[in-house]
Order: structure tokens, then sequence, then C-alpha cells
């Protein structure tokens, strides 16, 4: 069992090379987000997100996940929210100034979700993490339900 309860982030974007800086472009996108409580109560979530540009979706997949986290997680106490976007996890740790004015008002929705708890830490985590997997694979299986192949 955890002190805190873990929430995994991921989302897949299908831009060609999305996953470069700097990268100019839209692409369809999906989310998903593994909950883990302190009883090791697993909990899945995925949401289809559309055309989006890098990174809207793993900020529209942080968002998603802490409002789902509100409703299977108690409000009072400390969650800790794992993300393979190293960038994403440094605007929320406050470590970078955030520029990008179309992921501002995404940001401002994470922080103030963020609130529903006592305490929220943001930690980025390798895309090999076994959770960042798991995470990556609920995503996906979001994705290919509105593009099947």
């Amino acid at each position: 069992m955890s002190d805190y309860p873990r929430i995994y982030v991921d989302a897949c974007c299908y831009i060609p090379n999305a996953h470069l800086k700097d990268r100019i472009g839209n692409g369809e996108s999906a989310c998903g987000v593994l909950i883990i409580d302190t009883n090791n109560e697993e909990y899945e979530f995925s949401q289809y997100l559309g055309d989006k540009t890098v990174p809207q979706p793993e900020f529209e997949g942080l968002v998603f996940a802490l409002d789902k986290a509100s409703e299977v997680l108690r409000r009072n106490q400390s969650i800790e929210v794992w993300m393979d976007s190293q960038l994403a996890v440094k605007w929320m740790n406050r470590e970078y100034k955030l520029r990008k004015e179309h992921i501002k008002p995404l940001c401002d929705r994470a922080r103030a979700l963020s609130q529903r708890f006592a305490g929220v830490s943001y930690y980025h985590h390798s895309r090999d993490s076994e959770f960042a997997r798991r995470a990556d694979r609920i995503a996906e299986a979001e994705y290919r339900k509105h593009h099947a192949t």
C-alpha cells in the first residue's frame, strides 16, 4: 500500500513526430488515466479528445484525471500525479514559465481542480515505466474506439 493515491496520466496524439520539440500541427488524440488508491484499488478512465495540438492532450488528460480522481478518492487527502510529459510536470510545478496562450486555460483548470485535494505532487516518469505503459494502453484503446482500422 502507498501513503498517497497515485494518478497516472497519458495522452496519445497522432501527429507525425509529435514528440519532437516545437512540432507544429494538429492530430487526433485521446487520454488514459489509471488511479490507484491507498488500498491498491484501481480505476481506469479514458476520453477521446479529438483534434488537438501538442501539448493540449497532455493537459486535457490531466484535467480529466483530476476530475475523475475527485469522484473516486477522498478530497481531504494528498495525491501524486505521474506523467510522462516532463514539460507538463514542470509547468504544473512552476519550474517553467507557461508562455503558450492556448495551454494557459487548461493549466489554470488543472490548478483549480487540484484544490479539491489536500495537496497534489506532480512527478515525471519514463514512458517505459510499468504504470506509464498501462496509462498509454488505456489511451490507445480509447483512440482505437474512434479510429478503427
